[in-house]
Order: structure tokens, then sequence, then C-alpha cells
């Protein structure tokens, strides 16, 4: 038997006075391959060369300073295997570096989704980034959904346990080009974690600018974690559930309590058929364009990026 979903109908009324499209981003918006499979792996086969190499760096030092009091929080909260890291001194490069590398990997092999990592992580993978040894992959239909929604002036913001730096970095440099234009706002943990309604709270009073009113029920929040959905409703607003190959198998309950979409195409209703069709046919070259001139000084876009044929190229493949 086919397992049951809430009816379709639900599903074509889900952008109904919807203001803002909250998305989460690994197993959303890009699969968990690519992180499973390409980030984390970076991380760990370059982690030791990376803090010798940025260790005397200021950025580098706040993040040990971070990483430090994180393991001391855990110590006193006797969290088991945690790693110590000692303080800094001029002769303990080497075993400070040491005690980082064995915490980064405790954390990581924990799926710890810590603030002070993540900051981390952001910082190394910004590296690889711009070195182009890492390019973000997206489903096929996020990028002609992003660029679909703002056109119907409908903002796209996410929201994800990686920093906000991370996130930029990772829709500034996808198979699809450069899509920073097309997200309002990004989130991360600063607001609070995931699965606690206060978090998307916060995140509807920071939408709410320049004394504008924003309703939760305004916002949408695209997951494929269930237990980030139900914190996202009890905060009052709308949420769909993600379905992607690749991501942990949903229960029936998860489908009845939620509405299902395996695509964002499923978003819009019969009527915006053929923009769908037209915007994934063009691509998003244009918006990545745009953006090399305005974000090259943050991201370093001009060491990676292909000229715009190459750049379509890549977004009719993908």
């Amino acid at each position: 038997m086919a397992p049951q979903k809430r009816p379709v109908e639900e599903v074509d009324s889900l952008l109904n006075d919807v203001r803002v499209v909250l998305c989460d981003i690994e197993g959303t918006t890009t699969p968990l391959s690519f992180v499973k499979e390409k980030l984390e792996p970076y991380i760990t086969e370059n982690l030791e060369s990376y803090l010798d190499a940025h260790y005397d760096e200021e950025e580098m030092q706040a993040d040990v300073k971070s990483l430090r009091e994180l393991a001391v929080k855990d110590k006193e909260a006797k969290t088991e295997g945690v790693v110590e890291i000692p303080d800094t001194t001029d002769s303990n490069k080497a075993d400070v570096i040491k005690a980082l590398v064995k915490n980064i990997s405790w954390q990581m092999g924990q799926d710890r989704k810590s603030t002070e990592l993540k900051q981390f992580q952001g910082h190394i993978w910004r590296e690889a980034y711009k070195r182009g040894k890492v390019q973000a992959e997206l489903f096929e239909d996020v990028a002609p959904a992003m660029q679909h929604l703002m056109e119907e002036g409908i903002m796209v913001c996410t929201y994800s346990s990686g920093s906000v730096d991370a996130q930029k970095l990772l829709f500034g440099h996808t198979t699809d080009g450069d899509l920073q234009e097309l997200i309002s706002e990004f989130f991360d943990t600063t607001v609070g974690p995931k699965n606690e309604s206060d978090s998307y709270k916060n995140i509807v009073q920071k939408l709410a600018q320049d004394g504008q009113e924003m309703l939760a029920e305004e916002v949408i929040f695209l997951t494929d974690i269930p237990a980030e959905a139900a914190a996202a409703v009890k905060a009052g607003m709308k949420c769909a559930l993600v379905e992607r190959i690749g991501n942990p198998e949903l229960t029936d309950e998860d489908r009845m309590n939620y509405p299902v979409i395996e695509t964002f195409d499923e978003l819009f209703g019969d009527d915006d058929e053929e923009d769908m069709k037209r915007l994934a046919t063009e691509g998003n070259g244009d918006a990545g364009d745009d953006d090399d001139e305005d974000d090259d000084d943050d991201l370093g876009e001009e060491e990676e990026e292909g000229d715009e044929d190459e750049a379509e190229g890549e977004a009719d493949e993908a």
C-alpha cells in the first residue's frame, strides 16, 4: 500500500497568504550526500593542515577560544567523550592543534550542531570554495522555484544549523551559479536550536523590519525533519515536509501530520506550471552574473567562477 499523505488540495494552497518561504538546507535544498560525501570529508582530510596554516590569525584564535569554552561547558556537564583544549601559550601550538583535531573530529562524529563547531566549519569551507575544491549541489527544482518566488514577491529565507557564512558560501558557489540575490535573509542557530519553537518566533521577529508587522502564519517552513516541523508549527508557522531521495524515510504519522512535497514545484498551482518550465530551461546564470560584481570581495568568486556561457551550461546540466 502506498504511504498516505494529506490531501493534495492542502498542498496546492500552501502559499496562500504566505509572504516568506523559510527553507532548511541539508536534505531540503541540498542533497544529504553533498554534505556527507563532500563537505564533511573535506574537513576531515584538511583539518590539521588548515589549523596549522591559519593558527596565528585573529579569526582562528577566536574560533579556538569559542571551541575551548564549549569544551569547558561540556566537561562541566559531564558530556561523554569531550576533549578539552589547553590554553594557548607561546610554546604549545602543537598541543593545542592536536586537541582541536580530536575535539572537532569528536563533535563531527556525534553530528553535533553547536554554533561553535558550525562557525569553524564555515571558515574552512570558505577556503574550499575559494580554491574551487568544492561546488555546492542543489536539487534541480530549487533554483527555478526560488526565482519564481522572488518574481511573485515572496521572500525566500534559509535557516540551517550551518553558520550564516557557510550558507552564503553554499548559495554563492552552486552548480546553478551564485543564487545569493534570491535569498532575503539567512538564519543560523544564533536565533536558537532548530527543534525549539522559540527559535522560529525569533525569526519572525527579525523578519519584521521598519515597523512592518510579520505574522508567523505568513511564513511557511520547508524541512525534511519532522521535529523541526513540529517546532515551527508550535510557533505558529505553516510547514511542509520535503521528501527527497536519500533522506530518512517519513512515517505514516509524519505524512498525516504535515503536507509532504517531493519538489518545490509542488508549492505552486497549475497556473504557474509554464513559468516553472521556463525558469528551469533558462537556468539562473543571470542571477549569478549580477552577484559576481557585487560579492567578489566577500567570496573570492573571481578565482573559481567561469564565464557566463559556462555557468548557464552548468545550470542546464544540474
